[in-house]
């Protein structure tokens, strides 16, 4: 598969069935391009509204909402790594026939990666481009020690230090953190027993970002994302840690909107 131009995509002409899974800020049928984002852990689909207006009028932006947050607080989040992406990747299905790309950032990149080999398993059209973000590539060892087994005050704490993630108004409210533990720790669970499989590279563009003081993960280990690739491969490094994607956020979505264009 190689990347197709701009005169190429046709428009997206299918609404968005509704379903729990899926939130899309301002739904735009007419759009060339759709961009399913998959949020950092513990990240709920709110984390892609911004993005919405960013990325103009060719993308229609749609964010995964994981169980256990936001409008599913209710529901037992996953923490099975094959049983999460089976789900995602059920969701975005009926959609595949029309251009289409996949973002992630942190845990959300490795889930949009796993999806693409699971759509190419199924036999499905595959995504336009992969656009990963602030993670690892997946066949690199992990080498920073488990987090999601900790106790609550412990893992929190771990948490803050390791990726500067945790606000304060969150870190002190006892009671709102009882809420959004549980999905945070089932997040960290599928990022933490991952195991890659080797498998051919992805035929798709692949654009890696990364934040050129993330305490976690190293340039190298972002670098090492274009051998997941036998198309193109770009990567772009940004102001900022771990959480660059928010704190560098307008840089961040015109580059990925430049990067789009040109699909």
């Amino acid at each position: 598969m190689t990347a197709a131009t701009t005169a190429d995509l046709a428009p997206a002409p299918t609404r968005l069935a509704p379903s729990r899974w899926l939130s899309c800020p301002q739904p735009n049928p007419a759009a060339r391009l759709r961009l399913w984002c998959l949020p950092f852990a513990g990240g709920g689909a709110a984390v892609w509204h911004p993005w919405a207006a960013r990325l103009g009028s060719e993308v229609e932006v749609v964010g995964f909402r994981l169980p256990g947050r936001e409008s599913r607080l209710s529901e037992a989040p996953i923490a099975d790594p094959p049983k999460l992406v089976a789900a995602l990747v059920n969701e975005i299905l009926p959609y595949t026939g029309e251009p289409y790309a996949l973002l992630g950032h942190s845990l959300g990149g490795l889930l949009a990666y796993e999806m693409a080999r699971q759509l190419r398993q199924r036999a499905a059209p595959l995504p336009r481009a992969l656009v990963v973000s602030g993670v690892r590539a997946p066949h690199v060892p992990r080498t920073e020690p488990d987090l999601h087994g900790l106790p609550a005050s412990q893992l929190i704490a771990e948490i803050d230090r390791r990726y500067g993630g945790i606000p304060p108004e969150l870190r002190d409210d006892h009671a709102l953190l009882a809420l959004v533990l549980p999905a945070l720790r089932a997040d960290l669970a599928v990022y933490e027993t991952y195991h890659y499989k080797d498998a051919a590279p992805l035929a798709l563009p692949i654009l890696a970002l990364a934040g050129e003081s993330d305490p976690v993960v190293t340039h190298d280990q972002v670098r090492a994302w274009s051998a997941q690739t036998s198309a193109s491969f770009v990567i772009e490094f940004f102001p900022g840690g771990h959480f660059f994607l928010q704190a560098a956020l307008p840089s961040v979505a015109e580059r990925v909107r430049m990067f789009l264009r040109q699909l």
